[in-house]
């Protein structure tokens, strides 16, 4: 049982964010001046949430992410949020529910340049302590070092630390960094092994606020 000093982490797209339309639109727009041909956001949700995948090869044919590549996508990608992404249902009544009583951090693979960006466009970011993404890191998750570096950052510990995520990088992110994990069963990922999950958000804020009470 964590106390009423909690450090809750969350992830973002797939967790308090409905993002992989954008995300997919602005992949498909780089492969296409590749000629490629555009994936499906099935197959982009997929991808993005199983550990060890060669990304570069399997969005954009190539061996490392191209800087003109990375280039086009933020191009794009910045735009594309703006009418794109939108916040899960109950998200914000979480958020105003907890942030006296806790600790809010966002931990997401993405930069964080995208995640300061979508989480101001859609009015949550005041809510945030802590936000790092995978350029603040020397390893995204599933290794545990931004987990570690929120807890050092925030002066909590590992038993005042939970982290909710829907995907398995997430969920063995917490698991390395030896914290509590709620899995989200509404985002884009699947777990089999999760001991803690919320069908929504509505059930999520129930099961955050008994460990900060």
């Amino acid at each position: 049982m964590v106390t009423q000093k909690a450090c809750i982490i969350f992830d973002m797209d797939g967790t308090l964010i409905d993002s992989s339309r954008a995300m997919t639109a602005s992949v498909n727009y780089v492969r296409h001046t590749l000629g490629l041909e555009p994936i499906e956001k099935s197959f982009l949700e997929y991808y993005i949430n199983q550990p060890d995948q060669h990304l570069p090869k399997i969005f954009y044919n190539t061996d490392v992410y191209n800087p003109a590549h990375r280039e086009l996508f933020k191009e794009h990608y910045l735009e594309s949020t703006k009418s794109m992404i939108s916040l899960y249902p109950d998200v914000h009544e979480l958020l105003e529910a907890l942030h006296a009583k806790a600790t809010l951090n966002i931990a997401t693979n993405a930069n964080d340049i995208f995640a300061r960006h979508m989480l101001s466009l859609l009015g949550i970011q005041e809510y945030f302590t802590c936000i790092l993404g995978a350029n603040n890191v020397k390893a995204p998750k599933p290794e545990p070092d931004m987990i570690d570096t929120i807890i050092e950052l925030t002066s909590s510990t590992k038993s005042e630390t939970i982290l909710v995520g829907d995907s398995v990088k997430d969920e063995y992110a917490a698991r390395n960094a030896h914290v509590n994990f709620i899995f989200a069963d509404w985002g884009y990922g699947t777990s089999e092994t999760a001991l803690q999950r919320a069908g929504d958000i509505k059930e999520l804020k129930v099961l955050l606020q008994k460990v900060i009470l």
